[in-house]
């Protein structure tokens, strides 16, 4: 930041050590709600310290639970906005202008204050006030994108003019004709980043079975009804169970009356750790999960959530599907179809270890460990150049 820049801010409210950051840098993480949005910027932030050691970065988003305890174990500040749900905008439409607007003054409020270096969306609604306060002073922004079918915050914020990193090639041609962007990979943290190319072969018997940041009750019910009326399917696995904060204790006890030996939590804050002990993984297909499995090397059984806004995650989990990476079962509704599919999936990955190894090599080819460093690469390039943009490319 110039000289210039820093003098023409506000600095109400800040202390002198706060006001100036003429040597270093800031950075403004913006949106997040759910670990599949945040981790991407986690990864990015871990990425822009590294490279700039006084840089200080600045998550702003919503005030879920989630979020909070997500942050909480990282060095990064969190700055919580008004909510805003985009799903709310149908049901109470004054309701949510009212909210979108106090959000959007408070972000430039606070972009005011802090003048940051760029702002980058992680996606979600919680991304596009601070993204438009950017906007609107001139301030550089670009937009991370981690699923196969862009989001509708990636989808409206991308006609603004910021470059846009895409995870997949083929996401470029379901986005708006002027908007050019960038093909980078999806980041992932450092620790999970060093999986990639250095996985020890898989030869144990460790089935980690995920739900997503909050768990999801369908793949709960479905583990219960294998552990109890298909348990010849788990015979000679351990299990390692996330299972989101309401299952909790059910799936406890259900493994415990099925006499199969489980690890059981809500929530898991060490997943590199997991992945490191995991042989295979059962698991939702949201964006940031499939490829944090990709650098992991870990063949997967995916049941995508079917009520994901534009059936997100049926499409992540098909590109892997079709590259030979995972199995992918619809969830059905029904018990009498969806268990003995389930099971049957389930079944011929725990039993066949050179399928395993098949996937295994399979889910490596689709893993994009630089993700993270090739984005602060042309985060440097926009600020420098200071518009915010970059040409249309393959970086990954």
């Amino acid at each position: 930041m110039s000289v210039a820049q820093a003098v023409t801010c506000r600095f109400a409210g800040l202390s002198a050590g706060q006001r100036v950051n003429v040597s270093g840098r800031t950075y403004i993480l913006a949106g997040g709600g759910t670990g599949g949005h945040l981790f991407p910027g986690i990864a990015v932030a871990e990425c822009v310290t590294e490279r700039h050691p006084r840089a200080r970065v600045l998550f702003v988003g919503s005030d879920r639970p989630i979020e909070r305890d997500i942050l909480a174990e990282t060095p990064f500040d969190h700055h919580r906005l008004p909510s805003v749900s985009f799903d709310s905008a149908g049901r109470h439409p004054l309701r949510f202008a009212a909210r979108t607007w106090r959000a959007y003054r408070a972000a430039s409020r606070l972009i005011e204050e802090v003048c940051p270096q760029a702002v980058i969306g992680c996606g979600g609604f919680a991304s596009a006030a601070p993204i438009l306060a950017a906007r609107k002073r001139g301030v550089p922004f670009l937009l991370l994108e981690q699923n196969v079918i862009p989001g509708r915050a990636t989808r409206w914020l991308s006609r603004l003019g910021g470059t846009v990193c895409l995870t997949y090639e083929r996401t470029a041609s379901l986005l708006p004709a002027s908007v050019q962007p960038v093909v980078t990979g999806n980041p992932v943290r450092c620790d999970i980043a060093r999986l990639a190319g250095h996985a020890a072969p898989r030869q144990g018997q460790t089935l980690l079975v995920l739900g997503g940041s909050q768990g999801a009750k369908r793949i709960n019910d479905l583990m219960l009804a294998v552990a109890a009326d298909r348990r010849a399917a788990l015979d000679g696995w351990r299990i390692i169970h996330q299972t989101g904060l309401r299952d909790e204790e059910r799936v406890r006890l259900g493994y415990s009356a099925g006499n199969i030996e489980a690890t059981v939590s809500a929530f898991y804050a060490d997943m590199p750790g997991l992945y490191e002990q995991a042989d295979v993984v059962v698991s939702r297909a949201g964006g940031t999960t499939l490829s944090e499995l990709a650098c992991a090397g870990l063949p997967s059984v995916l049941l995508p959530y079917p009520h994901a806004v534009a059936n997100h995650q049926w499409h992540n989990a098909e590109l892997f599907r079709a590259a030979g990476a995972s199995i992918l079962v619809d969830e059905w509704a029904d018990d009498s179809r969806a268990v003995p599919h389930f099971a049957e999936a389930v079944g011929s990955l725990l039993s066949d270890p050179t399928l395993r190894q098949t996937m295994c090599a399979a889910v490596s080819k689709l893993a994009c460990p630089d993700a993270a460093d090739t984005v602060v690469t042309l985060l440097d390039a926009i600020t420098a150049r200071g518009d915010g943009t970059a040409s249309s490319q393959r970086m990954t």
